[in-house]
């Protein structure tokens, strides 16, 4: 562990002294892109949420059902 650690700390001192500093740029036209990027992310972890959500009140459904049972209907009122 402490190996892996000397060495995760070498290679960012590495990093930080031989690499030199980056000029970006950003062409104005890319913006477009990334938001048709970040829509699409937006809406496909809005619908993994629901079908999470969806599939875990399936599951406490089905587990209040499976208790009632096993209690004999004392747990439904």
């Amino acid at each position: 562990m402490m190996k892996t650690i000397a060495a995760l700390v070498f290679f960012c001192l590495f990093q930080l002294i031989v690499v030199g500093p980056a000029a970006a740029y950003i062409d104005p036209g890319t913006t477009g892109l990334v938001s048709q990027v970040l829509y699409v992310l937006f809406y496909g972890a809005l619908a993994a949420c629901l079908y999470f959500f969806r599939s875990l009140i399936s599951f406490v459904t089905g587990l209040k059902e499976f208790l009632a049972k096993f209690f004999g209907r004392w747990l439904q009122r």
